[in-house]
Formats: structure tokens, C-alpha cells, sequence
């Protein structure tokens, strides 16, 4: 249990930490969207675990919802716990119906004990939140 909110912190403090290091002053209206996904997108087929993870981090950051699809094939088929975790944040801030499901599906069927848990735990944090609202 300790390793699982161990690894949940560290996953999100990543997710903080990237937010933190990005420019206020960037002009967002002169961003191509459909580049900059194209770009995470491919990111997400490196070899690179770091890379990979902060590309799913910044697919859902960014809100680049064609992602939806990859990030759901990464939660359901890479070997990588971390990045399948990672895989299960982005899905759970991007809030489509669809990934929120590969979501629950994992937190029941991922092979991972570790993975299981952690997707539970982002489900239920999600439901308690959507409560408070």
C-alpha cells in the first residue's frame, strides 16, 4: 500500500513539476495543437520510459483529447507499470467516457496488483471529487 501512494506522489509530482517549468509568458493561440499532439503522440512509441511518461503527462495537461485511443492501448498493453499508471492519470484528466472506463477496466483486470490499485484509487479520488462539485 505504502509503494502504491509512493508511486501515486511521485507520478503527480511529475505532472506538477512539468506544469511548474512551463513559461507563463507562452503565447497559447500560436501553438499548433495538432503538431504538439502529433509530436506527444509519437513520444508515446519511444524508447525512453521518461519520455514517454511526460508525454502522457502532457497529453492530458495540454487536453489533446486524440490521445484518448494511444493513452487507452499504452493503460492496456505496455509491460511498464509506471507508464500504465501514467497512462491511467492522463485518461482520468482528460475525463472522456472512454478512458475513464479502460480506467475502472484496469483497476480490475491489469495483471499488476500495483497497477489495479492505483487506477482503484484514481477512480474513487474522481468519484469523491465529482461529489464535492
Amino acid at each position: 500500500m505504502k509503494k502504491i501512494l509512493a508511486t501515486a506522489l511521485l507520478t503527480i509530482m511529475i505532472a506538477v513539476s512539468a506544469y511548474a517549468a512551463i513559461p507563463r509568458s507562452t503565447n497559447y493561440d500560436k501553438i499548433d495543437w495538432q503538431r504538439a499532439e502529433k509530436n506527444y503522440l509519437a513520444a508515446l512509441s519511444s524508447d525512453n520510459v521518461g519520455l514517454r511518461q511526460s508525454a502522457a503527462l502532457f497529453l492530458a495537461e495540454y487536453r489533446l483529447t486524440g490521445a484518448v485511443k494511444p493513452l487507452v492501448e499504452v493503460l492496456k498493453n505496455d509491460k511498464v507499470e509506471q507508464l500504465r499508471m501514467a497512462a491511467a492519470v492522463a485518461l482520468v484528466q482528460l475525463g472522456d467516457n472512454d478512458g475513464i472506463e479502460a480506467v475502472k477496466e484496469a483497476a480490475i483486470y491489469d495483471g499488476s496488483e500495483k497497477v489495479a490499485k492505483f487506477c482503484e484509487q484514481l477512480i474513487n479520488a474522481t468519484s469523491q471529487e465529482l461529489s464535492l462539485k
